[in-house]
């Protein structure tokens, strides 16, 4: 009889490497948020991957970076790097674009990386992503050359996450690594999270999309209210969109209510496709001061664990 596995991976990388569309496109729904800018994705995020002799269980965490200066940003660093220690795997997902300096050597968010990927011990699979960007393939050498010399990656595979390429050939390798046992959830599951974290975070990846500069990083949001009425395929929700400043309130209101509204109407949209379910939202801005620098603030927003 065949053998099953069945693991935890956890998903680290620098911002924008990727890491969010590649759990997307495994899992074939939106499970993660996606933008353009840096540090969207909030929380451990598991997407779950079945295959005919393995469950994988993703754990998505937020980009690392080189901006500390905020304690948002210090604690969602921490978070990334505590996943380490509870998966059976991890992979190390690299932009082929930006994976070395020009002179040739690795940056220094990926050399901080592996070093926290030394300490965790475990098995380690290095995916280069973005491979349909690179103009000519042969620039992967120096890229493996550099990386197989700063640590012993168990596996390095080369994947584009946006085309859906050779993300088989990594599954495969991720598989060697987990421990032979039974599937943690049922073959249709595709998240542990709850329908009320996926709306919070949908709205999220709304802001981030919407909103110019740097305001989405200083908005958080809460959902109030959920009610699900599946026998009527509909969903009321109330969220309200914390800001730090009234100035960034106003912003988020806008002339007349004018941008709330068209907030509110995208956010709709984006609900009723991840939510399959026609969707009433009611959103509400409000001024918290300073919240990102507040430790009981994060944590009531989720981004602090309870102790």
């Amino acid at each position: 009889m065949a053998k099953f596995h069945c693991g935890f991976v956890a998903l680290v990388g620098r911002t924008n490497a990727g890491k969010s569309t590649l759990v997307n496109a495994l899992t074939g729904e939106r499970v993660s948020i996606t933008s353009s800018k840096a540090q969207t994705t909030r929380d451990k995020i598991r997407g779950i991957v079945n295959r005919k002799g393995a469950q994988i269980v993703f754990i998505d965490t937020p980009g690392l970076h080189l901006w500390l200066k905020r304690t948002l940003n210090q604690v969602m660093v921490q978070n990334a790097l505590s996943t380490l220690g509870d998966a059976d795997c991890v992979l190390m997902l690299i932009d082929a674009a930006h994976a070395l300096t020009p002179q040739g050597e690795i940056e220094e968010i990926e050399q901080n990386l592996i070093e926290a990927i030394q300490k965790a011990n475990k098995p380690a699979i290095l995916a280069i992503n973005k491979l349909d960007l690179l103009k000519d393939p042969s620039g992967l050498l120096p890229i493996i050359d550099a990386y197989s010399k700063a640590f012993s990656f168990a596996e390095i595979v080369a994947v584009s996450a946006r085309k859906r390429k050779e993300l088989d050939t990594m599954l495969d390798a991720i598989e060697k690594y987990l421990p032979e046992q039974q599937a943690f959830y049922p073959k249709e599951f595709y998240t542990d999270q709850s329908e009320r974290f996926l709306a919070s975070e949908t709205i999220r990846e709304v802001i981030y999309r919407q909103m110019s500069k740097e305001l989405p990083y200083s908005a958080a949001v809460e959902i109030d209210d959920f009610k699900s009425m599946r026998e009527q395929h509909r969903i009321e929700i109330k969220a309200t969109i914390y800001v730090e400043r009234e100035s960034q309130k106003a912003i988020f209101v806008g002339k007349k209510g004018a941008a709330i509204k068209q907030l509110g109407i995208a956010a709709r949209e984006k609900l009723a496709e991840v939510l399959d379910a026609n969707i009433h939202l009611e959103l509400v801005v409000k001024v918290k001061t300073d919240w990102s620098e507040n430790p009981k603030d994060l944590k009531g927003f989720g981004y602090l664990e309870e102790n």
